[in-house]
């Protein structure tokens, strides 16, 4: 396997927000050698730079992350004896587009689901009287229940269940305490853009160094 040149590890270490000490710890090697790696002033074995270059290339790789690090903890809900009305008036006021639906115990147990497209649709439905769909009970309306994945699932598995569900609820050791909605995705790509920026960095050292070896040719 061919290695690219040894003065690339300092410019993508760097590029990655990496320390000496934190790339030395994670190869198995001491910092005073990395840094003297860097420096030019050893003569590697090619099993450490080995290492160093896995290592590097596994930082580039994008982290999709788990549920939990996307997921809403301000978890609002609606039971089922509540009037529309009163689950659309949360909605406007908290910016929701959808609210798990619980009993009239309130234990946090899902039961079924409200959201605005249902509340428009059924004010379409009631032209005659579109106010008298406002003081029906949500539990005439609600749709099925948001799914419920544990807070260590992979981010890649929610975003296959929001393709069949407007929401997806998050669990602790069994009790709910979050929701996901595809906001929350647009949200994490949004904020991923300092990783994408990073990897940006890497591949400009790469073809710098690129360059700069053909120049010497």
């Amino acid at each position: 396997m061919i290695l690219p040149p040894i003065q690339e590890i300092k410019k993508r270490r760097v590029a990655l927000g990496i320390s000496q000490k934190k790339l030395a710890s994670s190869v198995g090697a001491s910092q005073s050698l990395v840094a003297k790696i860097e420096s030019n002033r050893v003569n590697p074995s090619y099993d450490v730079v080995k290492k160093i270059f896995e290592f590097l290339d596994r930082m580039e790789q994008p982290k999709t992350g788990i549920a939990r690090d996307i997921e809403k903890k301000d978890l609002v809900w609606v039971r089922r004896n509540e009037k529309v009305r009163e689950a659309a008036e949360k909605m406007r006021q908290l910016g929701f587009s959808q609210l798990p639906v619980r009993d009239e115990r309130g234990e946090d147990v899902c039961i079924g689901s409200v959201s605005e497209r249902q509340i428009i649709q059924g004010i379409l439905r009631e032209e005659s009287d579109p106010k008298s769909f406002y003081e029906k009970p949500v539990s005439e309306i609600m749709q099925e229940q948001f799914p419920v994945v544990d807070e260590g699932l992979p981010v890649t598995a929610v975003a296959l269940l929001l393709q069949h569900s407007q929401a997806v609820l998050t669990a602790r050791k069994g009790k709910i305490v979050g929701i996901i909605t595809p906001s929350d995705l647009l949200s994490m790509n949004a904020g991923s853009t300092g990783n994408l920026t990073q990897r940006k960095k890497v591949e400009q050292s790469r073809k710098q160094t690129e360059i700069e070896n053909s120049s010497t040719i």
